[in-house]
């Protein structure tokens, strides 16, 4: 089993590499920080509802979760100059997570 694991952080590693749209840090309520985590940024996230589909203005963060550790809601992902307040975890698959999230000012 070794061997499937070193492959699929391998793979996460390659997904990163290709899509990331920079590094960033990652703050969470009781202070703990991850610091220079790759991010996939993803604007204009779809939200399903009652009469459709439609564009909201959450923004899609995907990181790896063994740069991060855990993420849960009000952590900050900060980009730059930009930062992003977690209100939702959308996806954890165990290595890769999305949050979505609400740009503050």
């Amino acid at each position: 089993m070794a061997g499937f694991g070193k492959a699929l952080a391998s793979m996460d590693a390659a997904i990163m590499a290709s899509l990331n749209d920079g590094c960033g840090d990652y703050r969470d309520a009781s202070g703990r920080v991850a610091l220079g985590i790759e991010l996939i940024i993803d604007r204009n996230l779809q939200h399903a509802g009652p009469d459709g589909v439609f564009l909201s203005t959450a923004v899609g963060i995907t990181c790896r979760n063994a740069e991060v550790g855990a993420v849960s809601r009000g952590g900050l992902f900060v980009i730059g100059s930009d930062r992003f307040v977690v209100e939702t975890i959308i996806a954890d698959d165990g290595h890769m997570l999305t949050a979505a999230c609400m740009e503050s000012p």
